[in-house]
């Protein structure tokens, strides 16, 4: 009985045990290494009967998967010394040529356009001049051609009210 109590009141059963370190290969162990015609014996599934190559048992199509095994359906993986992803050459100067010199597009030169035609300056000339017939006013076009220049066509589109730069929006505090 003096025996049970020890143990119950035993400080070492509360202790934090050290945490396990394992290596790769106890975590994962080696890929199975494919069935061969060696490794074949009778009885067992992947027995065949006729001509056997090796390359029939690297097929997974063809192997059927061992008692108690799962079916291997990967590839084995590359060296210890594989890198995975692309190495780019290049400049490289890490943070400081990022910040300091920014890859900025420069904006294309407009190229020159044909301004529109004002029709309303055009209607407006023609029947001060008083011309009512569409013939008169083909005419009248052809020989008064107005077109609407930049600055009012700039005009025509919305553009935002300039606002003073304190401006601040919301409700006013009390």
């Amino acid at each position: 009985m003096p025996e049970a109590r020890t143990s119950r009141h035993d400080p070492t059963r509360w202790k934090k045990k050290p945490p396990v370190r394992r290596t790769v290969s106890q975590i994962c162990p080696p890929p199975r290494r494919p069935l061969t015609v060696a490794d074949i014996q009778p009885g067992m599934e992947n027995e065949r009967l006729g001509v056997v190559r090796d390359s029939m048992f690297q097929n997974p199509l063809i192997v059927k998967a061992e008692l108690g095994k799962p079916r291997e359906r990967s590839c084995s993986l590359p060296g210890i010394n594989f890198n995975y992803g692309l190495y780019i050459r290049g400049q490289d100067g890490g943070v400081p040529e990022a910040i300091g010199h920014w890859n900025v597009f420069k904006q294309q030169p407009t190229c020159p356009h044909e301004l529109n035609r004002n029709y309303i300056a055009m209607n407006r000339g023609a029947v001060k001049a008083g011309l009512v017939t569409a013939r008169e006013n083909f005419h009248y076009r052809q020989l008064n051609d107005i077109r609407i220049s930049d600055q009012d066509d700039r005009r025509l589109k919305k553009e935002p009210p300039s606002l003073p730069p304190n401006m601040t929006f919301g409700i006013r505090a009390r």
